[in-house]
Formats: structure tokens, C-alpha cells, sequence
């Protein structure tokens, strides 16, 4: 791993941090403005709604900038726009100005995020091992700094400052830009003789046409239900969980609706990242030896687990410790096996970028706008689902979206390896009880034993 790689993972970290601790300094100060008078959620879900809707419709277009004057050059709009955006949020309570707030802040996102996965799809095209390691740390750090250390911070900063906090924050941001700025090289953007540049020699018509093409290219359509499906859940839970938590709306029927302090919410949500972090890093190094949907598949199946547990706590918690420390274990493990979704979905999209090379920023942007819609989905969704019934209503929405990823994910697994790869199942593998153990193994074996049976078949 260069330097170039290492400097971006910790801008990366620091950007992550710094849009944590916003967003935790503005789910408090919302708390406070509407505490009691039961419009948390719908004001919550509006402005997380605007964060993410200019996440999704920046994304692609940062992407395509990112192809077409370099990486770095809009790597480096992360940190500014958030910056401007906390300096903002810090200077009023009025909730149009929150929600201006809120889409630069998805600007930010919209910018980075295209640029750094594009920038590791490049530096890790020849290398499996190198690029699950890399995706895998991408994840790592992005998800410690949005739901470890931000989240801490966020809380701390909130109970001993107060509104200042968002001055304070300006800080990471700014650690983050200098990062970007002189710790990373930029990257020689691909070229092939045959094809033009990414906006050289098309009208505007055609270059629209190319950039849908490749949205909708059937090997990137057929996991986005899936990944929606996850997002949104992702999403309803992070944006929802915490106000309920905090009481905004009064349940006594549910054990995890009692008016749970803010720094208790802070240190619960560093240790679900915590060990959601030790399982990506773990995930990542097993990486090559798993089909991408069989990763899906494990984390597809542990977020069915996980909301049942979630369900029995709810309602079963606060009859004993002993019951709440047992619930508590199985739901640690369902989110240590759930987090090999992350770095699979990243593999997926790198994969499908290398036929696009020189476009592999428009690509990886595209996963933002899938984060970004599933957002504002699971946003949508819990507002409501959350006003209706509370925790409650978070487990039958999370419900409905997993049977929905799970349909879409076993479509996936069934034609993966003739559409992502190019080429059909070995033979004995496409039908049967059989097929499905013979999957398995191929799966789970290390890749030179795999082989070796391969060719003894």
C-alpha cells in the first residue's frame, strides 16, 4: 500500500468523522427544538432527505468530473463544502436554512466519495488481494469515523459545549482537506487509443447517453435491488434509532423508547461500529476466497437475525440482565457477519468498472447514488414507520425491505458468475442440492485447494 493510498484512507477517516459529529451535533440540536411536540421524526426525515437527495444526483455527476479533470482536484470539494456547510449549521436553528445545511453537506459526500473509489479502483485494478484489503480498510475507516468516533464526539462535544461544537468541528474538516491536498499524488487517468476521453469528441446528447449506458448496464441493475434494499435500512435505523431512543416519542410499552441519554447513545453506537468495523477488516482479508454474492448473502441473512434480536430486546430487555447480555451477544454476532456486505458491494462495482475504464469514477459514484436513494427511502419509510408505532415500526419496515433484498440477492447469486464474470457455471453447478453444496465449498475453500479439487473433478 503507497502513500497515496494510506493519505486517502485518512482524509477519508477525517471527512468521515467530522459529517458524523455534524450529524449528531444536528440530530441534538433537532431534539431540542422539537422535543415534546411529536414532529422529531418528520423533521429528521426531512433533512436527512435533503443530505442524501443531493448525494445521489451529485454523485455521478462528480464521478464524471473526477474522469475527466482527475481524482484529486474534486476529492478535494469533500472537505470544503462540509466545512462551509457545520459553519453554517452553527449560526442558525431555522429548519429551511437547516435543510440548505444539509444539502451542501451531501454535496460533500457527493464529491469525495466518487473520486476515492475511483482513485482505489485504479490503483488496485491487477490485484484481487490488494483491492479487497483496500476496500475492505475503505470501509473500515469510513464506517469507524461515521458510527465510532464521530458519534462519540458528537456527543461529548454536545453535552460539555453545546451549539459551539459545530465551530469546533471546522477542524476535522480541515485536517481532511490538508490530507487530500499534500498526501496525495494524482492518478494518471486511463486512456485507449479507440476511445475517446470522457467528454472529448461527443455532443452533450451522446455524452448523456453514454453516462446512462452505463448506469443502467445490466451487470450494475442486477444487484442495485439488493443494495437499496440494505441502504434503506442502513438508512430508517440511523436516522430514526437515536431520536427514539432519546424519547422523543413516549412508549412505555417498549423497553428501548426510555429517554436514553445522549453520550449513552454515543458509546453504544461506537461499540455496534467497533465490532461492525473488526468484521469488515476481518471480511476483507478473506475476501478472495468468496463470491461476491455469497458475502451478500451471509450479511442478508445475519440483518434478518439481527432484527428479530433487535424485536426481542424491544420487548424482552428489561426483564432481566442476564436476558438483555444474551440478546445483546447474539445481536453483536449478527453485525459482525452482516459488515461483508460492505466490502462485497465495493468488489461488485469495482469488478463491473474494469470494462469501464475510463470511466471507473462515473462507476464508482454510482455507489453513492445507491446509498443515497436508499437513504432517503429507509428515511421516508422509518419517518413514517417510526411515527406509527416506534421501535416497532423500524422492525416491520426493516421486515418488508429484507424480503425484498433477499429476492433480488438470490436472482443475483443465479446468474453472477455469467454476468459479472462472462462466462457460465462449471458444469454440476447449475442446478440442484448438489450445485448448492458444491457452491459452498467452492466458496469457502482457500483458492489453491479449490483449484486442485477443480481439476481432480
Amino acid at each position: 500500500m503507497n502513500r497515496s493510498i494510506a493519505s486517502m484512507l485518512l482524509g477519508t477517516f477525517m471527512l468521515r468523522v467530522s459529517t458524523a459529529i455534524t450529524g449528531g451535533l444536528l440530530f441534538n440540536l433537532v431534539n431540542e427544538m422539537t422535543h415534546g411536540r411529536g414532529t422529531g421524526p418528520a423533521a429528521n426525515a426531512l433533512l436527512t432527505g435533503g443530505f442524501y437527495t443531493t448525494e445521489l444526483t451529485g454523485a455521478i455527476v462528480f464521478g464524471v468530473l473526477a474522469d475527466r479533470y482527475g481524482r484529486k482536484v474534486i476529492m478535494l470539494l469533500g472537505p470544503i463544502f462540509g466545512g462551509v456547510a457545520v459553519f453554517m449549521t452553527g449560526l442558525t436553528t431555522h429548519l429551511p436554512v437547516l435543510f440548505v445545511t444539509r444539502l451542501l453537506e451531501g454535496g460533500s459526500t457527493a464529491a469525495s466519495i466518487p473520486s476515492t473509489l475511483g482513485f482505489i479502483a485504479a490503483e488496485t485494478a491487477h490485484d484481487e488481494k490488494l483491492r479487497g484489503r483496500v476496500v475492505s480498510i475503505f470501509e473500515f475507516v469510513s464506517l469507524g469515523g461515521m458510527l465510532a468516533v464521530g458519534p462519540a464526539i458528537a456527543g461529548q462535544l454536545w453535552a460539555h459545549v453545546g451549539r459551539q461544537a459545530f465551530f469546533i468541528n471546522c477542524f476535522f474538516y480541515i485536517l481532511a482537506l490538508a490530507l487530500y491536498a499534500y498526501g496525495v499524488s494524482e492518478v494518471p487517468r486511463e486512456r485507449k487509443s479507440a476511445v475517446a476521453a470522457p467528454g472529448e469528441g461527443r455532443p452533450i446528447k451522446a455524452e448523456a447517453a453514454h453516462y446512462l449506458r452505463i448506469a443502467t448496464n445490466r451487470k450494475v441493475l442486477l444487484f442495485t435491488p439488493t443494495w437499496l434494499a440494505i441502504n434503506a435500512i442502513l438508512g430508517l435505523w440511523s436516522v430514526q434509532a437515536p431520536l427514539l431512543l432519546r424519547g422523543n416519542i413516549t412508549d412505555t410499552s417498549q423497553f428501548l423508547m426510555q429517554d436514553i441519554g445522549s453520550i449513552n447513545i454515543g458509546n453504544g453506537e461506537a461499540a455496534l461500529a467497533i465490532v461492525f468495523g473488526a468484521g469488515v477488516l476481518f471480511w476483507g482479508m478473506v475476501y478472495a476466497r468468496f463470491r461476491r454474492s455469497t458475502l451478500l448473502l451471509i450479511g442478508t441473512i445475519a440483518f434478518i437475525v439481527m432484527t428479530v434480536d433487535v424485536l426481542a430486546v424491544n420487548h424482552f430487555g428489561g426483564t432481566s440482565t442476564p436476558v438483555l447480555l444474551a440478546l445483546g451477544g447474539i445481536g453483536g454476532v449478527a453485525i459482525f457477519m452482516m459488515s461483508g456486505a460492505t466490502p462485497a458491494a465495493l468488489g461488485l462495482l469495482a469488478d463491473v468498472s474494469e470494462e469501464f475504464e475510463e470511466d471507473r469514477s462515473a462507476i464508482m459514484g454510482l455507489y453513492s447514488v445507491f446509498l443515497g436513494v436508499g437513504n432517503v427511502i429507509g428515511a421516508v419509510i422509518g419517518g413514517i414507520a417510526a411515527s406509527w408505532r416506534g421501535i416497532d415500526g423500524l422492525v416491520v419496515a426493516t421486515a418488508g425491505l429484507l424480503a425484498i433484498g433477499l429476492a433480488a440477492l438470490l436472482h443475483l447469486r443465479s446468474k453472477e458468475m455469467e454476468v459479472l464474470h462472462g462466462s457460465a457455471l462449471p458444469p454440476g453447478l447449475e442446478s440442484g442440492a448438489t450445485a448448492s453444496i458444491q457452491d459452498l465449498i467452492r466458496d469457502t475453500l482457500p483458492d489453491d485447494v479449490a483449484d486442485s479439487r477443480s481439476r481432480n473433478r
